[in-house]
C-alpha cells in the first residue's frame, strides 16, 4: 500500500507541443531541490495562501509543476516552465489547476497525532520576577525571605 496516494494528471499544449502533467510523490523530491527547503515549508505555505483568499508563490507552483513535467519531458527547464506561467496561457491553467485537484498534498504531522516530526523542542518557559527563588519548602514565588531574627543598626 502506496504512502501516500499523491496522483494528479493533465495534458495541455503549449507553444506547439504536447505536455503532460503528472503530479505524483516525485513531484516533491525535484521542488525540494528546487526550493532548497522542506516540501511540509512549502505545502504549509501553499495551504495558508489558499486558505486566506491569496495566490500561492510563484516560486513554489513553479517547483511543483516543473517537477511534475520533467517526469515525461527531461528537455524542459526551469526557466520554460515560468514562462508558461507568465503567458498566461489558458490551456495551461486549465491543466495546472487539473492536476492539482487530482493530487493530495502530504500531511503535515501535527502534536496530536504523536509525531512531532523533526521539529526541535520549544524552550522552557521563563519565570517571571528576579533573582532566586525562595528556599523555603512550600514557599509562593515573590514571597519574602525569613529574616534570621537579628536586627539590623539604624542608620
Amino acid at each position: 500500500m502506496p504512502g501516500n496516494p499523491l496522483l494528479g494528471e493533465a495534458s495541455f499544449r503549449y507553444g506547439g507541443e504536447s505536455y503532460r502533467l503528472v503530479l505524483n510523490n516525485r513531484v516533491w523530491i525535484e521542488a525540494e531541490e528546487i526550493l532548497g527547503c522542506s516540501i511540509l515549508d512549502v505545502v504549509e505555505d501553499l495551504r495558508a495562501a489558499l486558505e486566506a483568499g491569496r495566490n500561492p508563490r510563484l516560486k513554489h507552483m513553479m517547483a511543483i509543476v516543473y517537477g511534475g513535467l520533467i517526469q515525461h519531458h527531461p528537455e524542459v527547464t526551469q526557466d520554460q516552465v515560468l514562462d508558461m506561467f507568465m503567458s498566461g496561457d489558458v490551456g495551461f491553467r486549465q491543466a495546472v489547476i487539473e492536476a492539482m485537484r487530482g493530487a493530495q498534498l502530504p500531511d503535515i504531522p501535527d502534536d496530536d497525532a504523536g509525531d512531532e516530526g523533526n521539529a526541535p523542542d520549544p524552550a522552557p518557559k521563563k519565570k517571571a520576577g528576579a533573582g532566586n527563588g525562595s528556599s523555603k519548602h512550600g514557599a509562593t514565588p515573590g514571597s519574602g525571605r525569613k529574616t534570621s531574627g537579628r536586627k539590623r543598626p539604624a542608620a
